[in-house]
């Protein structure tokens, strides 16, 4: 099926189906699993949430790039979802072009999934920089399991909201990667996080 719905999930088609009256909800309320799970422990002080709105991103295969605080309502739509006769990345690619112009000037921290970030690639004349996050252990640097990845994405972003309300420049990340836990490390145009599992 286009939404890649297993016999167990076909009751979730109804979420889509109540699009027509949505129930919405913060878009960082409203998402869940490890990253989100880890960015809100303890929940968001009114500050947090307020420096959230302006500068931190989530990238919707149903809305485009959103507000963390953007209200939505619950779907189902996947980045990998084949829609007859639509190419979401081409539909986003095209679709974010103005959205782009808005973030001129400004550092961006990609800490998008491979599948989200095709749905939008950044363009070249903004300054940004993909996250890798890889574990550091006896056997050297590897990869992090997917559970470790989500989590220090989520103990990242939660550190980058306790910082003084200013646009982070690259100078701030390595201070960010220290309160969230992590090492970081600068690789061209890739910001390596590193913790221990």
């Amino acid at each position: 099926m286009a939404l890649k719905l297993g016999p167990n999930k076909l009751g979730e088609l109804q979420v889509n189906l109540e699009l027509a009256e949505p129930k919405t909800m913060p878009a960082i309320d409203r998402y869940t699993g490890v990253l989100f799970d880890a960015l809100k422990l303890g929940d968001l002080t009114k500050q947090q949430l307020a420096r959230a709105k302006e500068s931190v991103f989530i990238q919707s295969s149903l809305f485009g790039l959103i507000s963390a605080l953007d209200e939505i309502p619950n779907y189902r739509l996947s980045a990998g979802a084949k829609l007859p006769g639509m190419n979401l990345r081409s539909i986003w690619a095209s679709a974010h072009e103005g959205v782009w112009e808005h973030f001129r000037g400004e550092l961006i921290v990609d800490l998008r999934s491979k599948s989200y970030s095709l749905l939008a690639p950044i363009p070249s004349w903004i300054e940004s920089y993909e996250v890798a996050i890889v574990s550091e252990g006896s056997g050297g640097i590897r990869k992090a399991l997917n559970h470790f990845n989500k989590q220090s994405k989520g103990n990242f972003i939660r550190a980058a909201l306790t910082i003084a309300p200013k646009p982070i420049e690259l100078g701030d990340l390595k201070k960010v990667a220290k309160l969230a836990g992590l090492k970081l490390e600068i690789k061209g145009k890739t910001l390596l996080l590193i913790t221990q599992v």
